[in-house]
């Protein structure tokens, strides 16, 4: 007997987006056609696959056994079309980077260089979701201590504090770190960076004037710049705001645990423009 791989399509639909009216949008059919689909599953398995006597969809066992393999199977399927799309010129390169090194770093090199092709860019702080089939390549924020075998290096994090260059007037050893305790510091989500840098500065007992979250980092340097206190930056990343005097970096402890990577996975090197893109990155490091 053939396989009902319509319905498996609609089952894998229905169940990742936890939702039938979710999945009939995004497959372009009725509500009715989907629960038709379903109800064909079922009776093929003989068995029930959803549970539907709570709030919501939830699997029954047998269920989870099928979406467990459907769902990988859907997925790798998904980026074999995609990386044809890609290989046809019909889909851009999608990178998946932090927007303080597109902004930075990456954006003015690419507007440099001469690509026949587009690029599509998610923009987060999180690691790339590689079963999105629309991401190709990664620059990713990471910890020595989290580097995959598959990474390559493109900046030396080496984190240091900045400021606006009036804040350290009158001040007698702007090279002392002490005198942060008279200034904010400004955080990314948590305190660990600044916690790793005044310990390797030699006063990790210090206490701020106050301080200050901010989960874009984009917006925390603009802080520093607007002169709300200190914020660890790259030096790498800031040439430009230094050089027209809007940052200055003080200090000479400079910690080095971070960086950022480029990820690729194998399967997207199988991509023509994705190897051209990867070769041209390496080149620019």
């Amino acid at each position: 007997m053939l396989l009902p791989f319509k319905s498996l399509l609609v089952f894998e639909a229905v169940t990742r987006n936890k939702s039938f009216t979710k999945a009939a949008e995004e497959l372009n059919v009725t509500q009715s056609a989907i629960s038709h689909q379903i109800r064909n599953l079922e009776e093929y398995f003989n068995t029930k696959l959803l549970d539907r006597s709570g709030v919501g969809i939830a699997l029954t066992e047998e269920g989870e056994i099928l979406y467990k393999d459907l769902s990988a199977s859907m997925a790798l399927l998904r980026r074999g079309v995609s990386s044809l799309k890609a290989s046809l010129a019909l889909t851009p390169v999608g990178i998946s980077v932090r927007s303080h090194f597109a902004l930075k770093w990456l954006s003015s090199r690419l507007r440099a260089a001469d690509f026949s092709y587009d690029f599509r860019f998610f923009h987060s702080n999180e690691p790339a979701d590689f079963s999105n089939a629309d991401i190709h390549v990664s620059i990713e924020w990471l910890h020595l201590a989290e580097v995959p075998a598959n990474a390559r290096m493109i900046v030396a994090g080496n984190l240091t504090p900045a400021c606006h260059p009036s804040l350290l007037e009158g001040i007698d050893d702007p090279t002392d770190p002490q005198l942060l305790q008279r200034f904010a510091l400004l955080h990314e989500t948590d305190v660990t960076s600044w916690q790793e840098w005044l310990q390797l500065a030699g006063v990790d007992g210090l206490v701020p004037l106050r301080n200050e979250y901010y989960s874009d980092t984009n917006v925390r340097q603009q802080a520093a710049i607007e002169k709300q206190g200190f914020a660890l930056v790259c030096p790498e990343l800031i040439r430009d705001d230094i050089a027209e005097g809007k940052l200055v970096c003080p200090f000479e402890q400079s910690l080095d645990s971070y960086s950022y990577y480029l990820i690729v996975p194998e399967d997207r090197l199988n991509i023509a423009k994705v190897r051209d893109f990867v070769h041209w990155l390496s080149n620019t490091m």
